[in-house]
C-alpha cells in the first residue's frame, strides 16, 4: 500500500516542474505535498504548525537541524522526517530503514536522536559493509532490536521491508528539485540548507497551507 501511494505521489510530484515552486505555491505546491505525504517519521511538538524535513542522518547541517528542532518542541505541532540519503555518506540508508521501522512506536524517539547524535559514518567503500556497521551500531546501543532474531536476518528484514519506500521517497525529493539536505518545508515556506536563523524565522511565520 505505502508503494502505490508513493508512485501516486511522484506522479503527481512529476507534473509540475520544479521552477514552478517558488513562484506559485512555495511549499504548499503537489511537489512538495508528496513529500509530506510519502514520510513516514514524525516527532509531536507542542505547536500548531506540521513540518517536513529531508534529511539525512549523518549529514552534520541535518544533525545541526535536528538539535535546533529538539530544542523548540513549543514552535510546531510535529516534524515529519523524509529521509534522501545522500551518496557521501554510505551506509546513512540503514539508518533511514531502522528509523522508518520504528515509526509510530515509543523507541522512535530514542533510536531517531541516538542517529542524529551519536551514529559515526563507517570509514569503508562498500556499500552493504557500510550498511552492516550501521546497523551494528543500532544493535549495540539498543540490544532489544535484535532478541529473538539475528544481524544478519534484521538485516534482510530491514532492507526488504524498507529500501523501496526510501528509495521512492529520494525519487520524490529529486522531482520535486531538491538539491540535497537538510531542507526545511514550513507551510508555504521551504528553507534550502540550514541556519537557525532562517529556519526559527520559517517556522515562526506560521504560513499554513490551505
Amino acid at each position: 500500500m505505502k508503494r502505490h501511494i508513493l508512485l501516486l505521489c511522484l506522479a503527481v510530484a512529476l507534473l509540475l516542474p520544479a521552477s514552478a515552486l517558488a513562484e506559485d505555491a512555495g511549499g504548499c505546491a503537489p511537489q512538495y505535498r508528496a513529500l509530506a505525504q510519502a514520510a513516514t517519521v514524525e516527532l509531536k511538538g507542542t505547536g500548531d504548525i506540521d513540518l517536513v524535513v529531508l534529511t539525512d542522518p549523518m549529514c552534520w547541517h541535518c544533525r545541526l537541524a535536528h538539535k535546533l528542532l529538539g530544542e523548540y518542541p513549543e514552535m510546531y505541532a510535529g516534524v515529519k522526517l523524509l529521509f534522501f540519503p545522500r551518496p557521501n555518506y554510505i551506509g546513512s540508508d540503514m539508518a533511514a530503514w531502522v528509523l522508518e521501522d520504528a515509526a509510530g512506536t515509543d523507541r522512535l524517539k530514542p533510536l531517531v536522536d541516538f542517529a542524529y547524535d551519536d551514529l559515526r559514518k563507517p570509514s569503508v567503500e562498500n556499500l552493504e559493509e557500510a550498511r552492516m556497521l550501521v546497523l551494528a551500531q543500532f544493535t549495540q546501543a539498543f540490544p532489544s532490536l535484535i532478541e529473538g532474531t539475528t544481524l544478519s536476518d534484521l538485516f534482510d528484514r530491514l532492507k526488504r521491508d524498507h529500501e523501496a519506500h526510501v528509495l521512492a521517497g529520494a525519487d520524490l525529493a529529486r522531482a520535486a528539485g531538491i538539491p540535497g539536505t537538510p531542507v526545511l518545508i514550513a507551510g508555504s515556506n521551504v528553507v534550502v540548507g540550514y541556519g537557525p536563523d532562517a529556519w526559527l524565522e520559517a517556522i515562526g511565520k506560521k504560513q499554513l497551507c490551505p
